[in-house]
């Protein structure tokens, strides 16, 4: 998906059929992915011993879920949400309900599972197109950066602008694929600070 067009508009065409895709998932289906991708992150993080994840509460589509974030927890894992700002930055809070710890909390995190719409073998990750997530990636340090998608939604290529943070991993409901170049915190292990 690289070349000569504008990457905003191919941006946008390619989230735009993602989100048709998502929305023509069935209910039972996409409860059945979610099960799936929540038992191999909780596995990952169990492997890797995180103790401080950042998390999303999803949307009815994603493929993330509250049972994941509830089995963190569950696992001893302390789970930090994003608190959308004004200016469409991210706070973080304590889930299920905690203080606002500042849109640095991130930093303090062993891993961040982001939000995708699709993400290429390069790191590459499209979102839904509002920079909230690319910032705070940005401030986020030495964690793992993992997208949590659906196995059709991993891809050879996304178009790419200059402020995209990559991720360092894709989790699907069938794998944990490492992108972007092989670094360590591909595997799920974020070295300790």
């Amino acid at each position: 998906m690289t070349g000569e067009c504008d990457p905003a508009a191919a941006k946008a065409a390619l989230r735009e059929r993602l989100l048709e895709r998502r929305r023509g998932r069935p209910p039972g289906e996409l409860a059945g992915l979610r099960r799936s991708l929540a038992g191999l992150v909780l596995a990952t993080a169990r492997r890797a011993g995180w103790r401080r994840v950042a998390g999303y509460q999803p949307l009815r589509t994603e493929p993330g879920s509250v049972e994941l974030l509830q089995g963190l927890r569950d696992a001893g894992v302390e789970v930090l949400v994003p608190v959308t700002l004004p200016d469409r930055d991210l706070d973080w809070e304590r889930w299920p309900a905690g203080r606002r710890l500042g849109v640095t909390a991130v930093a303090t995190v062993d891993a961040v599972l982001v939000p995708a719409l699709a993400a290429g073998r390069d790191g590459t990750r499209l979102g839904r197109g509002g920079g909230s997530y690319d910032r705070a990636l940005a401030r986020a340090g030495a964690a793992l950066r993992v997208a949590l998608l659906f196995d059709d939604e991993l891809l050879e290529s996304v178009p790419r602008e200059p402020w995209d943070v990559p991720v360092h991993a894709a989790a699907t409901p069938t794998r944990w694929v490492p992108l972007g170049g092989g670094s360590r915190r591909n595997t799920g292990v974020a070295p300790r600070a």
